[in-house]
């Protein structure tokens, strides 16, 4: 077991200890810092990026050797951290509690710390790894709003966000999050050479945040603290999604994925409403949709191949539900892959 201890300070600079202990030759650029793993602790890159005073991002796209403890000590300052894993899971616990409490793949997860606290994130050894964590510096908790200049609608944020996230010692784990993974593969980028590429990656670094920051809103208005299913149970629906995503074009029905999963179809359903906010038929149908895009992009199917290769069976009704999510049709697509650009 590695243990790195991160101070209350510019949550930046911490990459200076992460580089002592794990890390080899530390790559310094202004407002972004990333190291490599020495091959003695694992494998990988660490990135910080500073998006601004009270707003830092670091991502890990690593395998560690052996267990990984981040210990995040909180004294007079407030914190929040967002954290999303992109491939992999890990686990969080503070210096109190008697054990860890995991981070799924693609869960939205926040841990708001203070009041001398230890707030600890383990990443697990052996095990590929790629984890964004957004940390936002509280400063209007300790400064009151009065004298928080609200200048920028940036700045009008934070104090939504202050409020929403003043308790010590908080920890949300909530839904599965698509949205998040999205700008969470951008904002996991530490080449940085273009002005194109900082502005996305900056860009991507605040839309994760946002996400998260919907998908907490959402599940607080409707009540999803608490999950109707067991955690056996959605690591079963975790699962099965994942190869659903691999099999998309085969025959995806309740059915099957009920044989395949072990589950009944009440509580697939259920599971799916929780993770994703969608029904199964519903998830299917956009996976499907997705991957037609793709193709489109990437070979010269006609439509009644793009309809066969990814699991429909009725070119018409493929048709009328790709006109209504993207406003063309996919044989104008086709003819003009242009249209999709900015799918």
């Amino acid at each position: 077991m590695v243990n790195i201890e991160f101070l209350e300070i510019d949550m930046f600079e911490n990459i200076s200890n992460l580089s002592k202990i794990i890390g080899t030759e530390i790559y310094r650029e202004k407002c972004h810092n990333y190291l490599i793993i020495d091959s003695k602790y694992g494998s990988g890159i660490i990135a910080a990026s500073k998006i601004t005073d009270t707003i830092t991002n670091l991502s890990f796209d690593v395998m560690f050797n052996d267990d990984v403890e981040l210990s995040f000590f909180t004294n007079k300052l407030h914190y929040v951290d967002f954290i999303y894993c992109l491939e992999g899971t890990i686990a969080h616990k503070f210096n109190y509690a008697p054990g860890y409490e995991r981070i799924n793949f693609r869960q939205n997860a926040i841990i708001s710390r203070g009041n001398n606290s230890k707030s600890i994130i383990k990443f697990p050894g052996n095990v590929p790894l790629r984890v964004n964590i957004i940390t936002y510096q509280n400063v209007v908790s300790s400064i009151g709003v009065n004298e928080f200049k609200i200048n920028q609608l940036q700045d009008r944020a934070l104090v939504k966000l202050s409020h929403t996230f003043s308790q010590d010692n908080y920890r949300y784990l909530g839904r599965i999050c698509f949205k998040t993974a999205v700008y969470a593969q951008q904002a996991l980028k530490h080449m940085l050479e273009s002005s194109s590429e900082i502005l996305f990656k900056e860009a991507a670094i605040l839309n994760t945040l946002a996400s998260q920051l919907e998908r907490h809103r959402e599940d607080t208005e409707s009540n999803y603290s608490e999950a109707p299913i067991r955690p056996s149970e959605i690591d079963k629906i975790i699962a099965l999604e994942i190869f659903m995503n691999n099999n998309i074009s085969e025959d995806l029905t309740v059915e099957r994925l009920v044989a395949l999963s072990g589950l009944n179809a009440a509580k697939l359903q259920m599971g799916f409403k929780y993770l994703f906010n969608t029904t199964v038929s519903c998830y299917v149908r956009e996976k499907r949709l997705d991957k037609a895009v793709n193709l489109i992009k990437e070979t010269e199917f006609n439509v009644s191949e793009l309809v066969y290769s990814v699991g429909f069976t009725s070119r018409s009704y493929f048709t009328k539900i790709f006109k209504e999510r993207y406003g063309v049709l996919p044989s104008q697509c086709i003819t003009n892959p242009n249209l999709l650009m900015a799918v």
